[in-house]
């Protein structure tokens, strides 16, 4: 190898060097704390901007179209209302929920009432004692 040579391949190693630092350091920026933190900052602050025109525009078309709105909400509101409505319906309509017979599935839910007494093992017979 010639001294030209030398210096050429030792520019090339400088300069890859170089470049390895340039890599590291920016690396060594993008995975700081602050970096980070800032980032996720601006991201949130996006993220927060596009809920608050999303909410915005849900509001104006909410204000504009109220039969869709009351399309979509008194159904979800009977759904979760249903058992309350059934019994203002039945009190209105006269009658008592007390007066009616137990379904078959209520009677299956309730569990049967105890026995006054505690249920005794019945007394073995002679031939079963062993004798």
């Amino acid at each position: 190898m010639s001294k030209a040579e030398i210096h050429a391949r030792e520019a090339e190693a400088a300069q890859a060097r170089d470049k390895l630092m340039g890599t590291l350091h920016e690396l060594q920026h993008r995975l700081s704390p602050k970096t980070i933190v800032t980032d996720v900052k601006e991201k949130a602050k996006e993220k927060a901007e596009g809920v608050k025109t999303a909410a915005k525009e849900g509001a104006v078309q909410a204000a504009t179209h109220p039969s869709t709105v009351a399309a979509i909400t008194v159904p979800i509101l009977v759904y979760l209302f249903r058992k309350p409505i059934a019994r203002g319906l039945g009190m209105l309509l006269g009658r008592d929920a007390r007066d009616q017979e137990p379904q078959p599935y209520q009677e299956a839910r309730a569990p049967a009432p105890l026995p006054p007494e505690p249920v005794r093992a019945r007394p073995k017979a002679p031939a079963e004692q062993g004798a």
